[in-house]
């Protein structure tokens, strides 16, 4: 593209972000952008879907809710930028510079490539943050699972809220940074600074420490089962005060599950598998109603069978995973990563609640799939009546002959999506991109 291109563009879009006459939305995915100045350019919203932009300069540049799916940010200068909710996944922004970058709510999950193999397959790719700078950064509620973040500088960093599920953290430096309520489990803090980090309630479950520095930190409330803390540094570090529970073999707390459905709560406990990695395990046919599994790693799990009735897996990695003809009735989906996984004759529909007194109440609860991500995921003969798909993500998915009655797709991605002999669509239907047929 000419300088005289992108300025045109730059003028169409913010014509479309006001609702003017003659605005059109930026479409930057895929071009080559390396080394151009965009600094405090308006690119909200903007397109960029595999966009080249090493070494571009974007200091101040709104980049709130743009799509930047797998672009290639490396090296590029994106101090005081606006990132806020950003799509990000897959992204690569090795060796850039974010210092003061609001990227608060932004996903920064593995992804897949934007380019397809010969064979029509997707590369998968985690999004790379390996020596970048992120030093008073706000990622406040980021999803940044399974990225690589190994030598990147977050010191004084707001990380509050973020789930870094089995994020590669070697010999990064977070020195001050604010990581309250953060989920690390699973994560590789090898060599880590985290001297004077707040860890208030983090889950750290799992994680590798050998060498880390938590100097100073407050991990007196912070979930530290499994964790070698006599391999790491803690120097007047805070320590829980009260010992720590080991974690449950998977196997007895589904015993204990399946008596507190069975006795509708009177013996036995209900499954508590939050951050829990169930990664590749056979769980085929298992019963999961009402447990507790968000933020939980079940990459390429075998579910299928399983039922999953008003089962909270919110912000869970389900990756490749077997769904199925799996019962997923009333279930929390919310920010889950379902890319590449298998949902055929899966039913997501909603349930209906039952009072205190055991009868139907008339009130439904609906699948939530708010903001999931279901890149080039099978939902062939799947049942989504009435589901809540808003900004849900569909790119490249087998809808095939999906029943999709009712469901709110309020800003879903469909770009790419197959639905031939989809049941008619109804409900509130608002797409981000259009659906192939």
């Amino acid at each position: 593209m000419t300088p005289y291109d992108i300025i045109q563009l730059l003028q169409k879009h913010e014509k479309w972000l006001q609702g003017k006459p003659g605005g059109v939305q930026a479409n930057l995915s895929k071009q080559d952008l390396s080394g151009l100045d965009l600094s405090g350019a308006n690119l909200s919203r903007a397109r960029m879907d595999g966009a080249i932009l090493k070494h571009c300069n974007l200091s101040n540049a709104n980049l709130e809710k743009a799509s930047l799916y797998a672009a290639d940010l490396s090296q590029s200068i994106l101090k005081n930028a606006n990132l806020a909710r950003a799509d990000m996944h897959g992204v690569n922004l090795n060796k850039a510079d974010l210092t003061g970058t609001n990227m608060e709510g932004v996903d920064l999950r593995e992804g897949r490539l934007a380019e397809a193999g010969k064979d029509g397959s997707w590369t998968l790719v985690g999004s790379n943050l390996g020596h970048s700078v992120l030093d008073e950064a706000i990622l406040k509620g980021a999803n940044l699972t399974r990225a690589s973040m190994k030598g990147c500088s977050a010191v004084d960093a707001d990380l509050s809220g973020t789930t870094l599920v089995g994020v590669k953290l070697q010999h990064a430096n977070l020195h001050g940074a604010n990581l309250s309520g953060s989920n690390l489990s699973g994560a590789n803090l090898g060599d880590t600074v985290l001297s004077n980090c707040n860890l208030s309630g983090a889950n750290l479950v799992k994680t590798h420490v050998t060498g880390a520095d938590f100097s100073n930190a407050d991990l007196s409330t912070a979930n530290l089962v499994d964790v070698p803390m006599a391999l790491a540094k803690v120097g007047k570090a805070k320590l829980p005060t009260k010992p720590q529970k080991k974690i449950k073999p998977i196997g007895e707390v589904l015993e204990s599950h399946l008596r507190w459905l069975k006795s509708h709560g009177k013996t036995g406990e209900r499954a508590n598998f939050d951050g829990y990695d169930l990664s590749n395990q056979d769980l085929s046919g298992m019963d999961f109603s009402g447990a507790s599994l968000k933020g939980a790693n079940l990459t390429e799990a075998d579910l299928h069978n399983c039922i999953f009735e008003l089962t909270d897996l919110s912000r869970a990695t389900l990756q490749s995973a077997n769904l199925n003809d799996a019962l997923l009735a009333g279930a929390n989906l919310m920010e889950a990563d379902l890319s590449g996984a298998s949902l055929c004759k899966a039913r997501l529909v909603a349930v209906e609640l039952m009072g205190a007194n055991g009868k139907p109440t008339g009130r439904m609860w609906p699948t939530n799939l708010t903001r999931a991500a279901l890149l080039d995921a099978n939902l062939a003969e799947a049942d989504l009546t009435a589901a809540n798909l808003t900004e849900a993500d569909f790119r490249g998915a087998d809808l095939r002959d999906a029943i999709l009655t009712n469901a709110i797709l309020k800003k879903a991605n469909m770009e790419g999506a197959q639905f031939k002999g989809v049941l008619p669509l109804s409900g509130t239907i608002e797409p981000a991109a259009a659906p192939q047929r």
